[in-house]
C-alpha cells in the first residue's frame, strides 16, 4: 500500500491517478498521520461493499430513495429498511404531525 502526503498530492496528483490505475490503495496523510484511503475502482472493490457504502450515502443525502438504494443494491425494501435501521439512519421521514394524521387514519380503518 502506498502513502501520498496531501501536499505531496496537491503538487503532483498524477502520481495518485498512477498508483489507482496500477490497482493500489493509497493512504493520503497530513504531517505524516493518516487522514483517507483511495481505492482504485474495479468489479472486485464494488462487490466488496463499495456499492453499499455509496447507495447508503446517495439515500442519506437525498439523492435516492429508499426503493432506489433498495433496487440498486438488489435487495427487498425491507432489508433496505433494514440495513439504515441498523446504521442508525432515518427512513421514515414524516413530521409528527403527519405521523398522527396516518395514525388516525389507520386507526379508523381500523375500526370498519
Amino acid at each position: 500500500m502506498k502513502t501520498v502526503a496531501i501536499r505531496d498530492l496537491k503538487n503532483n496528483p498524477s502520481n495518485m491517478t498512477k498508483y489507482l490505475q496500477n490497482n493500489e490503495t493509497v493512504f493520503i496523510t497530513k504531517h505524516s498521520k493518516p487522514i483517507g484511503v483511495t481505492i482504485p475502482l474495479n468489479d472486485d472493490t464494488l462487490s466488496l461493499g463499495l456499492k453499499k457504502a455509496v447507495a447508503i450515502e446517495q439515500y442519506k443525502n437525498g439523492l435516492i430513495s429508499l426503493g432506489k438504494m433498495a433496487e440498486f443494491l438488489e435487495i427487498s425494501k425491507k432489508e433496505a429498511r433494514s440495513l439504515v435501521n441498523t446504521l442508525g439512519i432515518d427512513w421514515l421521514d414524516y413530521s409528527k404531525e403527519e405521523l398522527e394524521d396516518e395514525v388516525k387514519t389507520i386507526k379508523k380503518y381500523a375500526k370498519k
